[in-house]
């Protein structure tokens, strides 16, 4: 089979310590399974090279044995006792650039803490909504791993995140948006410690001056450089004082970026939620429905809880309308805050929470984050949008490097055509709101 454990062989490497131990492990506290013995399993990539960049994800199909099997739609039971289940292994490198970053992130701790005590939580507040799929186990030891239910299994996939999300996609993200960030309020006021120790930044450590800015700030910084390069030699017939005023920003764009986030949200007025922090494309999967004559979706689901953060409901909400619509559905965002609000609100009402923000309370909150749009579309959407290629990985370790592979990766992801009709637009929006001044 390919990837066996410890493999460095020609289809790709898995670590030793995802073996049938793990595995048994996990389907015992998961699915509350006893005497549980593998008949086999098989191991593969659950996402493609370049397409996870904190993370290695795998996919476990096992055969299996075991007592005290329920009707969990998870197992698939069969007859001669031989009964099969598909499992998501993450794993999170303790060493190099990517390390670092999980480290100083806290993203093991935080994926663990979301999945096994404030996502179940959240489910059932309303409605039993489908908000994220199960965590079976996590350990971090020999290494941080966490293994999920597949969601493959009940249908759910990714979108294609070169194309962008049309409206109906968007429209189920915002819903369901609204329904996580309203039961959080809500969950806030049962377990306001939890959120505030746990949850109090994003993709910016206040706490350190270690990697984790130095990594994360490198690859922002570098890719407005290159967006100001590309502009400035590329572009025919754009304004010349954009670029003058993204050049001023260069030395002083990550701070920018740590003091929009670090905004003291509710001295000013404002409401806090506890934002999914990385929601793009990848980090979002789709069901859809077919029948002879079409194909519809209808059910949307969130992945990678892993930089979660307690502030403005702007954060998500600037990333996710950036990152996520496609060319022609960027025209309706009103409409889409509209989605959220409504779904929003409505669960705030349902959960009988004290003060519902309003609308325009709503709409200050994106404005009071709305830089936040212009680090992704500057940071975020060129990977987001990065055409596939044999050339080079856009992963990691590759764009916060200072080599040829960080400089072939960014060329493409700034050059592509579908990044340039979608950005040069809003440059020139952001640039008459203000954005770009300093």
């Amino acid at each position: 089979m390919p990837g066996q454990e410890g493999d460095t062989g020609t289809d790709f490497f898995v670590p030793s310590y995802i073996n049938g131990e793990l595995i048994a492990k996990s389907i015992t506290d998961g699915l509350r399974v006893k005497n549980v013995s593998l008949v086999d399993y098989n191991i593969t990539r659950a996402v493609p090279v370049g397409e996870n960049y904190l993370s290695d994800v795998y996919r476990v199909a096992v055969r299996f044995t075991g007592d005290g099997i329920t009707s969990d739609r998870a197992i698939a039971v069969a007859p001669d006792g031989k009964h099969t289940v598909s499992l998501i292994v993450k794993s999170l490198p303790g060493t190099g650039r990517r390390g670092a970053i999980i480290d100083d992130l806290h993203a093991y701790e935080k994926e663990v803490i979301m999945f096994r005590d404030v996502v179940p939580k959240l489910t059932e507040m309303v409605k039993k909504t489908f908000f994220a799929g199960r965590l079976y186990y996590a350990t971090n030891q020999p290494d941080r791993a966490i293994v999920f239910e597949d969601l493959k299994t009940y249908g759910y996939a990714n979108s294609s995140r070169h194309n962008g999300f049309d409206f109906d996609q968007c429209a189920l993200v915002m819903e369901k948006l609204g329904r996580f960030h309203a039961a959080t309020m809500r969950f806030a006021e049962q377990q306001p410690e939890l959120l505030r120790k746990q949850f109090y930044f994003g993709i910016l450590n206040p706490d350190t001056a270690r990697s984790s800015a130095g990594i994360i700030g490198s690859i922002f910084e570098k890719g407005l450089e290159k967006l100001i390069s590309v502009a400035k030699t590329q572009w025919e017939g754009f304004d010349p004082t954009i670029v003058a005023k993204l050049e001023r920003l260069v030395p002083v764009y990550v701070a920018r970026l740590r003091a929009c986030l670090q905004q003291d949200v509710e001295s000013d007025g404002g409401f806090r939620v506890l934002n999914h922090g990385d929601l793009w494309s990848n980090n979002l999967l789709f069901r859809n429905r077919t029948t002879e004559q079409t194909t519809t979706v209808e059910a949307a689901v969130f992945v990678d809880l892993q930089v979660c953060f307690y502030g403005s409901p702007g954060i998500d909400l600037n990333y996710v309308l950036t990152n996520c619509p496609n060319y022609e559905t960027r025209s309706r965002l009103d409409e889409l805050i509209d989605v959220y609000y409504r779904s929003f609100s409505a669960t705030l009402r349902q959960l009988e929470y004290h003060a519902v923000p309003t609308l325009e309370q709503l709409r200050r909150e994106i404005k009071r984050m709305e830089f936040y749009s212009l680090v992704a579309i500057v940071s975020i959407l060129p990977i987001a949008l990065m055409d596939k290629t044999d050339e080079v990985v856009a992963n990691l370790e590759n764009l916060s490097g200072g080599g040829a592979a960080a400089e072939k990766a960014r060329d493409i992801q700034y050059n592509g055509v579908n990044y340039q009709r979608i950005v040069r637009p809003m440059l020139i929006e952001f640039n008459q709101r203000g954005i770009l001044d300093i």
